[in-house]
């Protein structure tokens, strides 16, 4: 026996240094990699420490992300926390494996007796979870959840631990040679199979076998996850970590004048930042992403989950090039040894890439707050300005911004006829004026955006409210061409709306669009200019509130309201409208089944709303049905753009009912 356990003490000793050693290997690896990628993270993630530390434990120990969904998310968290209850006997048994007098339970005895209670029923739960899982797969069989190879192993490995590990438990619970400790699982089944009836000869046999069975999956499991989709077990608690804290997010400012820059956004995998590739390690490929995916529901090829795996397989497939070129002094670097993201083969299409509405369903749900736009949006930036790639259609809309900043083209000194006869002044006339109202193209020059312009200056005037308009000196707030990739165009719209902006220095700045407010908000202030931005849901619900509009009641009918993706899963405004049209409406609020956060995108954004919509079914279109199986009589949106596309969605269904923005029906039901 002696002999044995000499014997054991070095199996064991030289299967975990092993087994660690290699696990650092590819660890030390992975880091390699991902501090071998030359892009820049800004602005710094390395602060508010205390900040990021509370969302460690909300969205890792507390699982938040993950219990957004409500049966998975149970079935995650009881896989978690059972898991990691386990393995500080896991590790008590792998230190006894090479030292055998090595006892917690002597050592602590009612501390640890009460941890192994508590673990006994924690590592069922692992079962239970996992019952579940398979039943998703099996019988529910979601379409966004790929059944792999990967998945397959992991799950067996883990069931493999917990289930020796209840062996051991239960051969412990009846030899003398522990101290007594009550298993309520493994207790179930040492009972189960008459464990006290066996031989203290044959249950040590037993003991020894379940005991490599466990250290050595254990092992096995250390050494398979780098090198497997499980990478998020080491990855996701970092990603988390270093997160954007803010909820608004504003798409990276190029340098376009930099003369020394050899080429512009995101053309290979070297030019990955570090956080891009922790983004890549720390996908758990659960599919949330592609679930709410407007894009991936309606045909199209993108889906972000495939995207971030296309990514991660084209950087592991380039890694030796990547780290030698890392390797190499400045001089020496043949960056052209990296191949393209997008090349002939490769998996991210133009397609993919265009078909992106950026409506942060994606991001929203990651239940590791993976930032799938960063990439799309510099690839993009990549296409159209170093490679001239984009959907053919975007080229007069280009063409249009540059030459009369609106993307349809109409001569840039008519922005003010919309309000001919409302005696709306324009800020040239009156600097003073405490809000500005920047009308944006869409509430300029589109025909039906212009009746919402008109609602909003009427609602303005009749709460008293001391306004004017840019007129002649607005231009394109230049999200489009930003979010097409066109930086250069983009920049120079933004310039010339910061000139005017701090030209007039409003004390407020007012937008009825989205795309508006979202860009002046969170983008402008990269380019000088930071002021207070208001959406007129929010302004309007504070009138209301001030008594400075006055409800009519009038009845509207039932209204079903469209959450726009800029004001919502960009910019978290979600109550005002609600409490607007709860306030103003004496009919009934009906919610579309996905609303809010899950509310489908209406397809206009991410300037699609200038490109062809060639392969699936029209985004629009399905949203529309949705709106119109409601039952409500009206559809109520906050966007020019949104209104647009659910408005002729409604034209190819069957039952026609009207699409208003907030401000016409405030304007109708106010005085």
């Amino acid at each position: 026996m002696q002999f044995y356990l000499i014997l054991k003490s070095l199996v064991m000793l030289t299967a975990i240094v092993a087994a660690f050693r290699l696990f650092f290997i590819k660890l030390k690896r992975l880091y390699s990699i991902m501090m071998a990628v030359e892009g820049k993270v800004e602005p710094s993630p390395f602060n508010r420490i205390k900040e990021r530390i509370n969302v460690l434990f909300t969205d890792v120990l507390g699982q938040s992300n993950v219990r957004r969904k409500k049966l998975p998310g149970i079935s995650h968290t009881l896989i978690f926390f059972g898991f990691l209850a386990i393995q500080i006997h896991s590790l008590e048994l792998m230190i006894r494996g090479v030292f055998p007098s090595f006892d917690l339970l002597h050592i602590m005895p009612f501390i640890y007796s009460k941890y192994l209670f508590l673990a006994d029923i924690f590592a069922f739960f692992v079962l239970i979870g996992f019952g579940y899982a398979l039943y998703r797969r099996l019988v529910v069989k979601p379409p966004y959840l790929t059944m792999g190879r990967d998945a397959n192993l992991i799950i067996m490995f883990t069931c493999v631990i917990v289930i020796s590990f209840h062996f051991i438990n239960a051969i412990q619970s009846v030899t003398t040679v522990q101290i007594s400790v009550f298993f309520p699982i493994s207790g179930i089944l040492a009972s189960f199979l008459n464990l006290n009836s066996w031989s203290s000869g044959w249950l040590t046999f037993m003991y020894e076998i379940f005991y490599y069975i466990h250290i050595g999956t254990i092992l096995g499991f250390l050494i398979y996850i780098p090198g497997s989709k499980h990478l998020h077990l080491l990855a996701a608690a970092p990603n988390v970590f270093f997160k954007r804290l803010e909820f608004e997010k504003a798409i990276q400012k190029t340098d376009i004048e930099n003369e020394e820059a050899s080429s512009f956004g995101l053309a290979k995998v070297s030019e990955f930042n570090w956080h891009n590739v922790l983004n890549l390690y720390a996908c758990t490929e659960c599919g949330r992403c592609e679930e709410l995916c407007p894009a991936a529901n309606t045909g199209k090829p993108l889906s972000p989950k495939k995207i971030i795996h296309d990514f991660k397989i084209d950087l592991f497939d380039q890694a030796d090039a990547l780290l030698t070129m890392a390797s190499l002094p400045e001089p020496s670097k043949n960056r052209d040894s990296i191949l393209p993201i997008m090349r002939e083969g490769s998996e991210i299409t133009h397609d993919v890439l265009w078909s992106c509405t950026t409506c942060r369903s994606c991001e929203d749900v990651c239940p590791v707050n993976n930032e799938h736009l960063d990439f799309i949006f510099e690839i993009r930036k990549n296409q159209v300005l170093m490679e001239a790639a984009f959907p053919p259609e975007i080229q007069e809309t280009f063409s249009n911004l540059e030459n009369q900043s609106n993307p349809w083209g109409f001569s840039s000194d008519t922005r003010a006829d919309w309000c001919k006869g409302m005696n709306v002044p324009l800020m040239m006339d009156k600097p003073d004026a405490k809000v500005l109202y920047f009308v944006g193209c869409a509430g300029s020059f589109d025909d039906r955006g212009k009746k919402i312009s008109q609602a909003t200056a009427r609602v303005l005037q009749k709460a008293g409210v001391d306004f004017a308009i840019l007129g002649p000196e607005e231009s394109c707030n230049g999200d489009m061409a930003r979010r097409a990739g066109n930086e250069y165009l983009a920049q120079m719209l933004i310039q010339q709306n910061v000139e005017i902006f701090n030209q007039y220095k409003p004390s407020m700045i007012l937008t009825g669009c989205p795309h508006c407010y979202n860009v002046i908000k969170n983008e402008y202030p990269q380019f000088g200019a930071k002021f207070k931005v208001i959406h007129h849901t929010e302004y309007i619900l504070e009138l209301l509130k001030e008594g400075k509009l006055v409800s009519q009641d009038k009845n509207f009918g039932d209204i079903t309201l469209h959450d726009s993706c800029y004001l919502g899963r960009w910019n978290n405004i979600y109550t005002a409208p609600r409490k607007i049209l709860t306030e103003i409406n004496s009919g009934k609020l009906i919610e579309m089944d996905r609303n809010m956060s899950k509310a489908m995108c209406c397809g206009a954004g991410g300037a699609r709303m200038f490109m062809e919509e060639t392969i699936g079914q029209r985004i629009n279109n399905v949203r529309a049905k949705e709106a119109v199986s409601t039952g409500a009589s009206m559809v109520c949106a906050a966007c020019p753009f949104c209104i647009t596309m659910l408005n002729d969605g409604i034209m190819e269904t069957d039952r026609q009912i009207p699409v208003k923005d907030i401000a016409e029906i405030v304007d109708e039901g106010t005085v």
